[in-house]
């Protein structure tokens, strides 16, 4: 008995030992799966915490901008936030160690340069306010941001406007049937149920899964358009899949990598959504916000508000005079006020007579007065083209315009952008002759209200963005957010650190 319980004695020692090693393994595996957990959870609280940080950032970017807007005669001078790096490219937000003024990329405006000084990066957040660049050099962008009337309102475009900025596009993205994407288009937009040829209308969308009815109306935004039969991202963006407006390693590789359908040509096609809005309109003011004197009023109440309006020498006696004895129907079937100038031309006085405006003059001119039936005035304009702003294929659009006129007005504008306060800017200049300034004058404007606002939120420290985009409609001094929406998911997308000296302010 006593060799028996000695040999259990044995057998349970020899059980307990394994048994007891085996428990502290399964403990420190536990232990190891538990820490790992914890710090799996802790990196992505301190992510989410990151993010939720880059994403304020990117907002103090947007109230700055809006508060930079929030002057009408800052509003409509884009000098100041078309393209400025000095107050756009890399913003500083909140640092622990230092403020704007000794921002150490205030200085060097490079920001890897900045960096590689520091023996440690500080916590740091900034933002960027980003913008493509459609004219001037290639694979550059802006550091600003972009008034809608840039772009063709596609709710007040003629047909033919629409044809003539979307064939070519489409053409370059190899789409073969543009025709069909236009009259599909325009079938959506139109009021009637009548089918174009080539177009559809509520019998095809009826048909589809699910089905739905076409808008028959105005658009209340561009993607929209991917309900209308034809229409596809591609054909929205084209080969800039991340819209940047710049040509990436993605963007040109065939079929190696998404997007699948680029062609890989080393020139970025781009889709039809960059030069269309939905938004730009605005009231017929002045650039000071108030309202033009209509001189279909005629007589006394033209005298009265041209001794409010205009200062002692902006207009010669002849000319005040001369407008003052204007009535209704000698101005009735003038097209803008750029018809009240002559010049040498007497072909064109019409029922204005002998015009005394000198050339000096018509920036007041076309500033100030209008010509306006007096019961539309009120009216919001709808679909103006900022000749300041928008790219040579928008300007080209302008019926009138020729690409040799709009070319010229890119390039003039680059050149000298202090001094474009009026539509009269490209006469007064000798950019383009009176006949074809008139023809333009009455669909273009230096005015904005409505503006597309893209803006990236960083660290220094982090490896970490978010970008989003706004449009907002300045209604006097307050900033009205019309879109919104978070572009993170699509990738920074925007080299910010790349080294921009090459690239001027306009």
């Amino acid at each position: 008995m006593r060799r028996s319980s000695a040999r259990s004695s044995r057998l349970a020692r020899a059980v307990i030992l394994p048994t007891v090693l085996m428990l502290i393994a399964l403990m420190a595996l536990m232990m190891a799966g538990f820490m790992f957990f914890i710090r799996a959870e802790t990196a992505g609280t301190v992510a989410h915490l990151d993010g939720q940080k880059a994403r304020l950032a990117a907002e103090s970017g947007f109230e700055e901008v809006t508060m930079l807007l929030r002057l009408p005669e800052q509003c409509h001078d884009s000098s100041l936030w078309y393209n400025v790096p000095s107050r756009f490219q890399h913003a500083l937000v909140w640092s622990e160690m230092f403020d704007r003024q000794s921002d150490p990329v205030r200085e060097a405006r490079t920001r890897p340069e900045a960096l590689d000084s520091e023996d440690r990066v500080a916590i740091t957040w900034r933002y960027s306010v980003v913008a493509p660049m459609f004219d001037g050099l290639e694979e550059s962008f802006r550091y600003g941001i972009t008034p809608e009337s840039s772009r063709l309102n596609i709710n007040t475009a003629t047909d033919e406007q629409i044809e003539q900025l979307i064939s070519p596009l489409l053409l370059e993205l190899g789409v073969e049937n543009s025709a069909e994407l236009v009259a599909a288009l325009l079938d959506w937009m139109d009021e009637d149920d009548e089918v174009r040829e080539n177009g559809a209308e509520s019998e095809y969308y009826a048909a589809l899964e699910p089905p739905y009815q076409p808008k028959n109306g105005k658009l209340d935004t561009i993607e929209e358009l991917l309900l209308v039969k034809g229409f596809n991202a591609a054909v929205l963006w084209g080969e800039d899949t991340n819209r940047n407006g710049l040509l990436d390693l993605n963007e040109d590789d065939g079929a190696d990598s998404f997007p699948y359908y680029d062609n890989g040509d080393g020139i970025l096609n781009y889709g039809i959504a960059p030069f269309l809005t939905v938004w730009s309109r605005e009231t017929d003011t002045t650039t000071k916000n108030k309202a033009r004197i209509n001189l279909s009023a005629g007589g006394s109440t033209v005298a009265a508000l041209i001794g409010d309006y205009i200062e002692e020498g902006e207009l010669s006696d002849a000319t005040i005079a001369w407008l003052e004895s204007l009535t209704a129907s000698a101005v009735e079937n003038l097209n803008s006020a750029a018809d009240l100038y002559v010049g040498e031309d007497e072909e064109v006085l019409g029922t204005i007579g002998t015009s005394p405006i000198m050339l000096e003059e018509m920036p007041i001119i076309m500033d100030v007065f209008s010509v306006r039936p007096a019961a539309e005035a009120t009216d919001v304009i709808e679909g103006l083209i900022n000749i300041n702003t928008a790219p040579s294929r928008v300007l080209q659009l302008i019926p009138g315009m020729t690409s040799e006129a709009a070319d010229a007005i890119v390039a003039a504008r680059a050149a000298d952008p202090e001094n474009m306060t009026t539509t009269a800017w490209p006469l007064t200049n000798e950019i383009i002759d009176a006949a074809t300034f008139k023809a333009i004058a009455p669909y273009i404007t230096t005015k904005s209200y409505q503006f597309h606002i893209e803006i990236i939120g960083y660290g220094d420290h982090v490896k970490l963005s978010r970008r989003y985009e706004w449009v907002v409609e300045m209604q006097g001094p307050v900033a009205q957010i019309r879109y919104y929406r978070d572009l993170t998911s699509l990738g920074m997308a925007w080299p910010v650190d790349r080294d921009l000296t090459e690239y001027t302010e306009q």
